[in-house]
């Protein structure tokens, strides 16, 4: 599942939670908050009348009283404020379990996974948009592929409200000023004074020249939004009063062995829930990769649960969303909303294994809808006659009789988009040998192929001509591999020659 950040913006957080502490002061009168610079005072917030007025933050307080003579200024409270960002990003838990603090007026939301839980991710924002307004807050929120991309448009782009599709950043990007990639004033002076006030103009720029004159912030910060490095995000756990973690011996990346971890997990949250005499209605599972990324699951219930095998089979059904990247090294499970519940009855077991005669109550079948996709959780999947394997297939909401299959099997775990490998070793018949997956050396002790699949010319000019030749191989110890080469491996406008895992068997 491709990665889905949320950059929220507050544009008037600090003029909004003094008016909040002064609820007798009139929001119309032109407001500012200033601090301290050595002998002088600073403007550090403003509100919108004091805008309208010219006033700017970083304009020093006696020139904006010249420009408004009936201003009202107070001193900054930024204690007070930074505890009221950290409660606020507490509050935002309610939509994604990773939320971090982006200071002074702004937060971080990893939405990976939770949009479906609001119908969407435009009904999403909508929903947040809504929720901070009626607490009285001015609201700008962007949602994009990486951190860097989704600030700067929630700070510089068009729309209150904006969503990137998955693969768009650089485009979206493009027109906006360099000012969005979080540069210092005087690093954005100098930048403008050569003529590059665009982020278009600073892609252009050849990298060692940039280096060479700026130093490596702006480069770094354009790798950040375009996404050609990982950012780092501090995302803060919440203190709940459930939470049981495990840290594994070795790194795990399979799903059976995902599988099993979750549920000891449960079996301990649902004794704890037990003993307290409560049920879960919101868990979420936090996955520590080797590379410190986080992976996060969040299931939801229909009522107060308490029933191991119930919780587990909600969480084994979003296994499938977890990308264990290189490996999974911790693992951690937290109720983030409990109610009273009776105590579960004894003997319930964590194989799940049900009665015969019964039937599943509709609750829980609402509940098992509900953590999927939406409405898009019951689908069958049809031919879209294109020949690649990843839009090979597409999501029909009505059954049909018959569904046409490849005379090739097809891999259990098709990666969303083709994993790029080092060319391996060869044989005479141009199967793989042995190559090197996530670090590991791997030796091919039997392979299948190649199934050659060609572009689908009719309906893309850019794929006329374009070949992959497929292989199955299986290394020594059982794991099963699907790599393809771009290209038949003799002429270029085939393909470039590059390989790829792009499934596990």
């Amino acid at each position: 599942m491709s990665r889905r950040l949320l950059s929220l913006w507050l544009p008037h957080w600090r003029t909004t939670l003094w008016q909040k502490r002064h609820p007798h002061g009139d929001p119309a009168v032109p407001l500012v908050l200033y601090g301290r610079e050595g002998q002088s005072r600073k403007i550090v917030a403003a509100n919108e009348a004091a805008l309208r007025g010219g006033i700017q933050p970083g304009q020093f307080l006696a020139m904006a009283r010249s420009l408004v003579p009936d201003l009202v200024a107070e001193a900054v409270a930024p204690e007070r404020d930074a505890l009221a960002l950290q409660k606020l990003a507490e509050w935002c838990r309610c939509f994604s379990p990773l939320v971090a603090i982006d200071p002074p007026d702004g937060l971080w939301v990893d939405t990976t996974g939770c949009a479906h839980l609001f119908g969407g991710e435009t009904a999403m924002l909508e929903t947040m948009k809504e929720r901070l307004e009626a607490r009285g807050h001015t609201v700008r929120a962007a949602l994009a592929e990486t951190a860097g991309a989704a600030h700067a448009l929630a700070r510089y782009g068009d729309d209150r409200l904006s969503i990137v599709p998955q693969g768009e950043a650089v485009q979206a990007l493009l027109a906006l000023p360099v000012e969005a990639l979080r540069l210092e004033v005087e690093e954005c002076d100098r930048l403008r004074m050569l003529g590059i006030t665009r982020i278009a103009d600073l892609c252009d720029v050849p990298r060692a020249a940039l280096t060479r004159r700026f130093g490596t912030k702006p480069a770094r910060q354009l790798d950040y939004a375009l996404g050609r490095q990982k950012e780092p995000l501090l995302f803060e756990q919440p203190v709940v009063a459930l939470h049981v973690k495990r840290h594994l011996v070795e790194p795990i990346g399979t799903a059976e062995s995902i599988a099993q971890v979750v549920q000891v997990l449960i079996q301990e949250v649902a004794l704890l829930l037990q003993q307290k005499g409560l049920g879960a209605r919101r868990i979420d599972l936090f996955c520590l990769r080797v590379d410190e990324g986080i992976q996060a699951v969040r299931i939801g219930t229909s009522e107060p649960v308490n029933d191991p095998a119930r919780l587990c089979r909600l969480l084994q059904e979003r296994i499938e969303t977890i990308d264990p990247g290189f490996g999974i090294e911790c693992m951690s499970l937290q109720v983030d909303c409990a109610e009273r519940q009776a105590p579960a009855m004894a003997g319930a077991d964590l194989a799940g294994r049900e009665r015969e005669g019964d039937e599943e109550g509709l609750g829980i079948l609402a509940e098992r809808l509900r953590n999927r996709p939406g409405l898009r959780g019951v689908y069958y999947l049809g031919e879209t006659h294109a020949p690649f394997p990843e839009a090979a297939q597409q999501r029909l909401a009505v059954p049909s009789a018959e569904h046409g299959m490849s005379a090739w099997p097809r891999p259990t775990r098709l990666f969303a988009s083709p994993r790029p490998i080092a060319p391996p070793d060869l044989a005479e018949d141009d199967s793989p040998q042995r190559f090197i997956w996530q670090g590991r050396a791997l030796a091919v002790r039997g392979s299948d192929g190649p199934e050659r699949l060609h572009g689908a010319w009719w309906q893309q000019a850019a794929q006329a001509g374009a070949i992959r030749d497929y292989w199955i191989v299986e290394v020594e110890n059982g794991e099963r591999f699907w790599l393809f080469r771009s290209g038949d491996g003799a002429h270029r406008w085939s393909g470039d020659g590059a390989w790829f895992v792009h499934g596990l068997f």
